[in-house]
């Protein structure tokens, strides 16, 4: 392995993740390594040892993305990279808007990229990093210690997100908009730069565009063990300028103390857990197996929050919790 690999492998922490919902396995590929010890490889297949070739577009696209590799190198540490790794990526298949955001344990995620196009508005984003973000399955992932690698958010999320008011709000979610409308797809690189400090860096397609294909979602799976060790040598910094928390405890707990806020007079801690599930995606069953009782009782408990916050929905419930979380944050 080359010394230039080494040290990327190095500063990346990647590990094999045990998690079976991830999309890849963590290893640098011959070709990354040829690539980034600077031997002139582009990666393209020149022999036919295997029996079969990739098609001529599908090497196009391969070839686009090991080509970019060592300008990614050249530009790590600059301002310069983030966007360089979308246009790098974009080589292999297309997507309308990217973010990276660093969510720590303690504190509020920041915004390392912004590829999101102004899509929102910046008041949006604003709610998002002040508190709006405990309701993302993108940070309830993290929450979880989810394993280094790529994922579909499909795959991360509740079995209600996508039909839920957070994921379908442009007045909360900073990645649509009244025009642009809902989300077709979004993928996500995760990587643990320390237990206590993720990167999560989004590939998204906008209403409109086709999801990502399994052919795409391979080719992206084979980039994947250098964009996180990339990602990692980037902003390494931030994992140096932090004391690490020996236990990923607290992370949890930070969720859950801005639903315990959350009209303790009226509801009981029960009540404000299920308000917890519900608005993080979870269907009625969902909560039901998580909790361990029945539908129908989740059902019941959320007749009886209604009542008692003097709502009727779970639009209003919704937004009432955004009122309490952008006013307490």
């Amino acid at each position: 392995m080359s010394p230039l690999v080494e040290e990327l492998v190095k500063f990346s922490s990647l590990r094999h993740p045990d998690d079976p919902r991830s999309s890849v396995a963590i290893n640098i590929p011959k070709e990354i390594e040829a690539i980034a010890g600077g031997n002139g490889h582009t990666g393209k297949q020149e022999t036919e040892d295997e029996g079969t070739a990739m098609n001529s577009r599908e090497q196009s696209a391969a070839d686009g993305w090991h080509r970019t590799t060592p300008d990614l190198v050249v530009l790590l540490g600059s301002p310069q990279f983030a966007p360089a790794l979308d246009a790098a990526l974009r080589q292999i298949a297309p997507f309308d808007l990217s973010c990276i955001f660093a969510y720590p344990l303690e504190d509020r995620p920041t915004l390392l990229h912004d590829g999101l196009k102004a899509v929102s508005s910046s008041q949006i984003m604003a709610n998002y990093l002040a508190g709006t973000y405990l309701l993302d399955a993108v940070y309830t992932a993290c929450v979880h210690a989810t394993p280094s690698g790529l994922y579909r958010l499909h795959d991360l999320a509740p079995d209600d997100f996508f039909e839920g008011e957070y994921f379908n709000s442009p007045d909360v979610h900073p990645c649509i908009s009244m025009e642009s409308g809902s989300l077709t797809e979004e993928i996500v690189f995760l990587h643990a730069l320390r237990p206590d400090l993720y990167l999560a860096y989004s590939l998204l397609r906008q209403n409109g565009s086709f999801p990502f294909a399994a052919k795409e979602m391979a080719d992206f799976a084979q980039a994947a063990p250098m964009v996180l060790a990339l990602m990692g040598r980037q902003w390494q910094g931030l994992a140096e300028g932090r004391e690490s928390q020996a236990s990923p405890a607290p992370r949890e707990h930070a969720i859950e103390q801005a639903f315990l806020s959350f009209s303790p007079t009226l509801l009981t801690p029960r009540e404000q857990t299920i308000v917890s599930l519900v608005l993080r995606g979870h269907s009625s069953l969902s909560i039901g197996s998580l909790l361990d009782i029945t539908e129908g009782t989740v059902k019941i408990h959320r007749k009886n929050i209604y009542a008692k916050l003097g709502i009727s929905s779970q639009t209003e419930l919704f937004n009432q919790f955004i009122r309490h979380l952008l006013a307490e944050k």
